[in-house]
């Protein structure tokens, strides 16, 4: 695999205004190699024909927006990470592009120290990124059987781990969040930012419902680790959008990602849920058919959290749900795909608490 290199990441700053290219560029050029374009055509030429770890994207540009070329950016060159900076900026336009992949949104004129901090933090992020879509990419064993599919995640957490945060396989205090919740975060966004956004918004979800049935700490940190985790599987799918495989029963196997879940260290409930959130109530889910309260708790509890996500979340093809939509649904199901205490708790948890950005 890759290992670190002292060559200098390369940055673009695309801005039409020579003042805030000169700026930009004095801030970043003792930690990176800088590039520039004045528009979008020039920056997608600058992109196709170099290789470039960050942009530094301005909204306004003469040619199109800025929010038109992030989709473009994002669309050609996933892996490419970027800031948006702009006079312009409101929280709408800010959510919009993060939601299309942005990095980052800083306001001119912006501050020396933030927009430098956000940069090498970014930039440190695609690095483990890139690291992991390798050995992804290149590593058969982590797919196969065992015992080399366990052996290759030990590798791979080991190098991860001794690369960039020592300790990450070192066992906590059950009251503490896991030391993997970066290494997982990781596996997901390095297959498709879309995969980590959903498993953070489920976690979200599932951490509201825990507290409000007042679950112990430790119960609710392996429950957001494995909320967070439960479509662990999807980072094998071959190169398809994981959005449109992701609600398909045929594309799922739960028992791979619940195998990834064992190698890496995940405590047995968290594997749990990994491999039993498609169980449903009535005991037509898969992949055993459990019924009732045969289903772990915590496994319940996700299953509802994912489905609210499915219906409410920007998906593309698809038109989300309002809210109350979406609950008024599953309390459709109840009985048949859900729990339905456990439905009665979440959609008064929901109906309280808005859904994220």
């Amino acid at each position: 695999m890759t290992g670190p290199t002292d060559v200098k990441p390369t940055v673009l700053i695309v801005d039409d205004e020579a003042a805030p290219r000169a700026a930009l560029t004095q801030i970043l050029r003792n930690n990176f190699q800088v590039l520039t374009a004045e528009n979008a055509r020039a920056a997608m030429a600058v992109l196709n024909d170099h290789g470039v770890d960050l942009v530094t994207l301005d909204l306004r540009l003469p040619d199109r927006s800025g929010a038109e070329l992030l989709t473009e950016i994002k669309r050609a060159h996933a892996e490419i990470e970027v800031i948006m900076v702009t006079a312009y900026g409101t929280l709408q336009s800010a959510m919009d592009c993060i939601r299309q992949g942005a990095a980052g949104f800083l306001l001119k004129p912006f501050n020396a120290t933030e927009l430098l901090t956000i940069s090498l933090q970014t930039t440190q992020k695609k690095q483990r990124l890139d690291m992991l879509r390798e050995w992804l990419a290149s590593d058969k064993d982590l797919w196969g059987p065992e015992p080399a599919c366990t052996e290759a995640w030990h590798k791979l957490a080991a190098a991860y781990g001794s690369r960039f945060k020592q300790g990450i396989l070192q066992n906590t205090d059950a009251g503490e969040p896991s030391p993997l919740l970066q290494l997982l975060s990781d596996l997901l966004e390095a297959k498709d930012r879309h995969l980590v956004n959903h498993g953070n918004r489920v976690s979200f979800y599932a951490s509201l419902v825990a507290n409000r049935m007042q679950l112990s700490l430790p119960e609710q940190n392996i429950l957001s680790l494995g909320a967070l985790a439960h479509d662990l599987d999807l980072i094998h799918i071959p190169a398809k959008p994981v959005l449109q495989q992701e609600t398909d029963r045929s594309s799922h196997r739960t028992d791979l990602g619940a195998r990834i879940g064992r190698a890496l260290g995940l405590p047995a409930d968290a594997v749990q849920i990994i491999a039993l959130h498609h169980e449903r109530w009535d005991g037509t889910g898969y992949p055993f058919g459990l019924q009732g309260q045969r289903i772990p708790l915590p496994a319940r509890i996700t299953t509802l959290a994912q489905a609210f996500d499915h219906l409410t979340a920007e998906r593309s093809g698809t038109t989300p749900l309002t809210v109350k939509a979406a609950l008024d649904e599953i309390e459709r199901q109840a009985g048949t795909a859900f729990d339905p205490a456990l439905t009665e708790i979440f959609c008064r948890a929901m109906r309280e608490q808005p859904p994220q950005a």
